[in-house]
């Protein structure tokens, strides 16, 4: 019965440090989705006209506006780096060294030590991923801002 408990725990230890790795790679692949739009709101917006930088054609983007939506693309920027930061001491699972050295011992007791280990990288791994859950949330803040002066700097433009 203990051999059973102790590896549903080493299993559950397993899947959940699968589950925190397929959570990183979604984030990192919306973070880059999101540098995109930022990327495509400024040149799209620029390239059609809808963002006037010659007196002759009417109304132009103010300067302030330009300024911040250059800061708003930096900052942007640099929420996408975290989120896309190798995360070096990232846990996978447990190490195949240690089990390795653990030859020999009871096996019961070389998974419960395993699946302590795994605890205690699902707890590493979750404090990196917050971080950078909250870097995305802050990006995605950041890019709406941006549509929002956008929308105001054309507004203004033609005013």
């Amino acid at each position: 019965m203990a051999g059973e408990l102790t590896q549903l725990a080493y299993d559950e230890a397993r899947a959940a440090l699968r589950e925190q790795d397929a959570t990183l790679t979604s984030v990192r692949n919306r973070a880059t989705g999101l540098l995109g739009a930022a990327a495509v709101a400024t040149s799209f917006s620029t390239t059609v006209g809808l963002l006037n930088v010659d007196p002759a054609r009417g109304g132009v983007l103010p300067t302030w506006a330009g300024w911040v939506l250059l800061f708003s693309v930096a900052l942007i920027g640099v929420g996408v780096m975290v989120v896309l930061w190798p995360a070096p001491d990232w846990n996978f699972g447990p190490s195949a060294r240690k089990l390795l050295d653990s030859v020999g011992a009871e096996t019961d007791v070389v998974m419960q030590a395993a699946t302590r280990a795994m605890i205690a990288g699902m707890a590493s791994n979750d404090r990196r991923l917050e971080r950078r859950m909250t870097a995305y949330r802050a990006s995605v803040v950041v890019l709406m801002a941006q549509l929002v002066l956008l929308v105001l700097a054309m507004i203004q433009a033609q005013g």
